[in-house]
């Protein structure tokens, strides 16, 4: 069976090739779990952005009525503001003249 050096070399060899290609299905399969890694990582981050951007539509969204509702509600307070204010300066400056025509009446 062993009948040269060379019958040896050959053994050798072909032990040698085999665990290379062992290696080298190793080398594979650690690869491809690296990348179906990264690609589980990358949809996950993509899953959340998602999230995220959907969540910042939604306050967007609602900022945005309440921006509206705060314009309504600031011409509303201010109107009554105005005519309330109105209505207390106009009452102090007729009750002003009222007690300057009192005066100038007493004082003729």
């Amino acid at each position: 069976m062993l009948g040269s050096s060379q019958d040896i070399f050959y053994i050798v060899l072909s032990l040698a090739i085999l665990w290379f290609t062992v290696f080298l299905c190793w080398l594979l399969y650690q690869a491809a779990r690296v990348l179906r890694n990264a690609n589980n990582i990358i949809e996950t981050i993509t899953d959340k952005l998602e999230l995220i951007t959907d969540a910042v539509h939604t306050m967007k969204e609602k900022m945005e009525s309440m921006s509206g509702l705060v314009g309504i509600m600031n011409t509303v307070v201010g109107g009554v503001a105005e005519k309330f204010l109105s209505e207390k300066l106009f009452s102090k400056k007729v009750a002003e003249k009222l007690k300057k025509r009192k005066k100038d009446r007493k004082d003729k």
